[in-house]
């Protein structure tokens, strides 16, 4: 009897020690969530995807204010009686498609900024869910009661584990395969739109307002541009399309498909009773 009952007693000790100390560590974390190295290299990746897209939106709105100022330019007529046409009129469907894609690139900027304000707390709750299974562990550790909770802290424990491990382990795994996966293709159609709006000159204020100077350079600039911009329409469209869908893979395809795995493999160990029940 009391050869069963110390090593029983010692077992029960160090289940305790590893317990408490996991308590320390899921409020260490729950506390310092702004310093722990792993959320703060997943938030530098939601942070440098949030950047690229808002570079990407400026350049489509300021390609979007050129055009539609371009189709507001009229030229006189007198075939048959004077007057004045404004032929650039016929960029307005690449205008507007232009305009459609800014806007789904600036939601795209959006959410991964909040992702990445978001992504500190959600963590710190994480190991605050951790902590608490950790108590609820050591509680009945202590109690030795025949009603233990089980299924509860089981769950708090995993799920913890999965806010604050495994949403950062996703987006740091995401990090390391989206330069391999996409920025081939980002550069490549990047240069594209480059190349076609090379005659775009942002940084020209205008006298008035801030607007883009109407001088006769400026003038034939929106020509140029509106010129390049037609005979090149699907090669634009189709580099743009290339960028949103980067962006897209980058922040919720590619992610998503890590955290899925992730979260399958949590939900699976929560549900799951474990065969030998400690204590």
């Amino acid at each position: 009897m009391t050869d069963t009952a110390q090593p029983r007693k010692t077992r029960l000790v160090v289940v305790a020690l590893m317990l408490i100390g996991l308590i320390a560590v899921s409020a260490w974390g729950a506390v310092s969530y702004r310093d722990n190295p792993l959320t703060r290299r997943a938030q530098d990746y939601t942070q440098t995807v949030a950047t690229t897209a808002a570079a990407t939106y400026v350049t489509l709105r300021t390609l979007n204010a050129f055009l539609s100022t371009a189709q507001e330019l009229e030229v006189g007529v007198g075939f048959i009686a004077s007057g004045s046409a404004q032929p650039m009129k016929v960029l307005e469907p690449i205008d507007d498609t232009i305009e459609r894609i800014a806007g789904l690139v600036f939601g795209i900027m959006v959410t991964t900024g909040i992702l990445s304000v978001a992504l500190g707390p959600v963590s710190a709750v994480g190991f605050g869910m951790m902590g608490a299974a950790a108590a609820l562990w050591l509680v009945a550790n202590i109690a030795r009661g025949r009603a233990r909770p089980r299924a509860l802290p089981r769950r708090l424990a995993w799920y913890g584990a999965f806010l604050g491990l495994a949403l950062p382990i996703a987006l740091v795994g995401a990090s390391q395969l989206a330069g391999h996966l996409t920025d081939n293709t980002y550069a490549v159609n990047r240069a594209v739109i480059a190349e076609i709006t090379q005659s775009l000159d942002a940084e020209t204020p205008g006298d008035e307002g801030g607007g883009f100077s109407l001088s006769i350079g400026a003038i034939d600039d929106y020509r140029q541009l509106a010129v390049n911009v037609w005979n090149r329409a699907d090669d634009l469209i189709s580099a743009l399309v290339a960028l949103l869908a980067v962006f897209v893979f980058n922040i919720f395809i590619l992610p998503g498909m890590l955290i899925g795995g992730l979260f399958m493999t949590v939900r699976y160990f929560a549900r799951a009773a474990p065969a030998h029940p400690a204590g």
